[in-house]
C-alpha cells in the first residue's frame, strides 16, 4: 500500500539517520535534501526506496563514511576525481559544484569520478547546474545490467544520461536510464505486487519476463552466468531499435569509466570493495555562444510550440520537466508517496540507530 507523508518531517528523519552513521551535519542535509528532492519531483524508485540499499552497502563497507573525494588530475575546464568510495550522493554534489565553478571561470566544466558509489538521479546534478544558469549534463554507469542487442547476458550497466537547462515556465530537465526502465522501478514494481507491463525485463535475450516474482531472477545479475537482463532502448531486436540504447550505454561508459580509468560495468559487483561505479558531470555557460537570455528565451518558445501541438484526446503533450514541476507542487503541499514496505525499511534503519521516528511519520 502506498500512502502519503509530510515531506519536511521525513526529511529531518532521513537527516537524523545519516548523522546516525556518523557523516556530518551538512553532508547529512545534502543528502536528505536530494533523496526528498527525488520523491517531491515522482522519482520514488530513487528516493528514500533507495535507503535500504545504501544501508547494507554502508555496513558492508562498500560506502565508506569519513572519506571524501580528492581531484587527481586537473585543468581549468576538466578534472578527474577519485571518490574514494564515499557516499555517491556526496561526491556527485562535489563533483558538479567543481564542474560548475569552472563553467562560470572558462565557459565550460567537465568532471568525471572514479570510484564512486549509486548517486541517485542523474537529473539533480544536471539541474544544479541549470540553477546557476547553466547548461547542465550527467551520467552514471552501474554494474552490469543491460542485455546488448542479440546478447543473452548483462554487461553493460543501466547507464542513465540526464540533460538540464533553465527554461520558462520550468527548467527542462531529461533524464533517463539508457535501459527502458531504471532496475529501481522493477524495484518499486514487486514491492507493490504489480506485474511489469511491458518487455523491461528478458530472459535469454528475447523472452519477456512479466510477472513481478519472476523478477527476482534480476538479483542473480551480480553472477555474470546469469541470463536476465534488462532491455536497452528499443527493446531486444535491432527492428524496434535495440541498438540505439546499447549504444548510448556504452557513450556513458566512456565519459564515466573510460576517461577517468574507473570500473566498467562489467567490473563492478555488489561485493567487491575494491570497486565501483563511475559518473561524469558537465557545466556549460551559454553565455559563449551568445546572449544568456535569448538563447533561453528561444529555447523556451521552442518548448512551448511542442506543447501547443494538436494531442490525442486526454493526453497533452509534454517536455521533460513538465511532470516533474507538476509533481513538485503536487507533494510539497500533500506529501510524498511512501509504500508500506519501504516505509518499514526506514523505520528498521532508524531503530538500529537509535533515532525515534515516531513523530516524523506524519501524514
Amino acid at each position: 500500500m502506498v500512502q502519503r507523508y509530510n515531506s519536511k518531517k521525513i526529511q529531518e528523519l532521513v537527516y537524523q539517520i545519516y548523522k546516525g552513521y556518523g557523516f556530518t551535519e551538512q553532508e547529512s542535509r545534502e543528502v536528505a535534501h536530494m533523496l526528498i528532492y527525488t520523491d517531491l519531483i515522482g522519482i520514488e524508485s530513487h528516493g528514500v526506496q533507495r535507503m535500504s540499499m545504501y544501508d547494507s552497502f554502508i555496513q558492508n563497507g562498500k560506502i565508506r563514511v569519513h572519506n571524501k573525494p580528492e581531484i587527481v588530475k586537473e585543468t581549468d575546464v576538466s578534472a578527474v576525481v577519485d571518490a574514494h568510495f564515499g557516499l555517491g550522493q556526496l561526491n556527485g554534489i562535489y563533483s558538479m559544484r567543481l564542474a560548475i565553478q569552472k563553467a562560470k571561470q572558462h565557459g565550460i566544466g567537465m568532471v568525471t569520478t572514479r570510484h564512486s558509489g549509486h548517486y541517485g538521479i542523474a537529473g539533480y546534478y544536471a539541474n544544479m547546474a541549470a540553477e546557476e544558469g547553466l547548461i547542465g549534463l550527467s551520467s552514471c554507469n552501474s554494474r552490469s545490467a543491460m542485455l546488448p542487442t542479440h546478447a543473452t547476458k548483462a554487461l553493460v550497466g543501466t547507464n542513465p544520461i540526464a540533460f538540464a537547462m533553465p527554461a520558462k515556465p520550468n527548467t527542462f530537465i531529461f533524464d533517463a536510464a539508457t535501459t527502458t526502465v531504471p532496475q529501481g522501478k522493477i524495484e518499486v514494481y514487486r514491492k507493490l505486487g504489480k506485474d511489469l507491463p511491458a518487455l523491461w525485463v528478458a530472459k535469454d535475450g528475447e523472452t519477456p519476463v512479466n510477472d513481478h516474482r519472476d523478477t527476482q531472477d534480476l538479483d542473480a545479475l551480480r553472477d555474470l552466468d546469469s541470463n536476465v537482463g534488462l532491455a536497452p532502448l528499443g527493446g531486444v531486436t535491432e527492428a524496434t531499435g535495440s541498438h540505439k540504447g546499447f549504444g548510448l550505454g556504452v557513450i556513458v561508459e566512456v565519459f564515466t569509466a573510460i576517461l577517468s580509468l574507473g570500473d566498467t560495468s562489467n567490473e563492478i559487483t555488489p561485493d567487491d570493495l575494491s570497486v565501483g561505479p563511475c559518473q561524469s558531470f558537465t557545466a556549460i555557460d551559454p553565455a559563449i555562444f551568445g546572449d544568456s537570455d535569448a538563447i533561453i528565451n528561444k529555447f523556451s518558445n521552442y518548448l512551448q510550440a511542442i506543447r501547443d501541438l494538436p494531442s490525442v484526446p486526454g493526453k497533452p503533450v509534454i517536455v521533460a520537466g513538465d511532470k516533474e514541476a507538476a509533481a513538485y507542487q503536487d507533494r510539497a503541499a500533500n506529501g510524498i508517496e511512501i509504500d508500506d514496505q519501504t516505509l518499514a525499511e526506514v523505520i528498521d534503519i532508524a531503530k538500529r540507530l537509535g533515532i525515534a521516528y515516531d513523530s516524523y511519520i506524519v501524514h
